[in-house]
């Protein structure tokens, strides 16, 4: 009774084991140095080092989360969608400046990807030719 015991508590361990590493490998986050100061959804966010993270890892549907590595904020973004046409993407932030100010207007990963309505609205109106995108890379 014993040996079924400890057989039994062996299998379950397993189990909790692999499933634990298994979800670890598919949760996926990214960091960014970004020199300029930025608006991701309406609000000012300073120069400096940020993570991005999936909420969940788990649906198709799920939130990303921006954390100001220094100071440890962060911002739900809203909606993203995980998993993306661009496997062979790195991942980068795209940010559109206009009038002298960077919007976060895009999100590409792997992983999952995310286009910002509020960047949209913050150029609207704008001549393209007063319109600039900068890139930066996620590692």
């Amino acid at each position: 009774m014993k040996r079924l015991i400890a057989l039994g508590s062996l299998v379950v361990g397993s189990v909790l084991i692999l499933g634990v590493s298994a979800n670890a490998q598919i949760f996926q986050q990214y960091r960014a140095e970004i020199p300029f100061d930025f608006h991701p959804g309406g609000a000012t966010y300073q120069a400096g080092e940020y993570r991005l993270v999936p909420l969940r890892t788990d649906s198709a549907q799920s939130a990303i989360r921006l954390q100001d590595v220094k100071n440890r904020k962060s911002r739900l973004l809203g909606p993203v969608t995980l998993g993306t046409t661009s496997w062979n993407v790195k991942g980068k932030l795209l940010f559109v400046k206009a009038d002298g100010h960077y919007t976060l207007s895009e999100i590409v990963t792997p992983t999952f990807e995310m286009k910002m309505k509020s960047a949209e609205t913050s150029v609207a109106g704008k001549q393209a030719a007063d319109l600039k995108t900068v890139a930066i890379n996620l590692h």
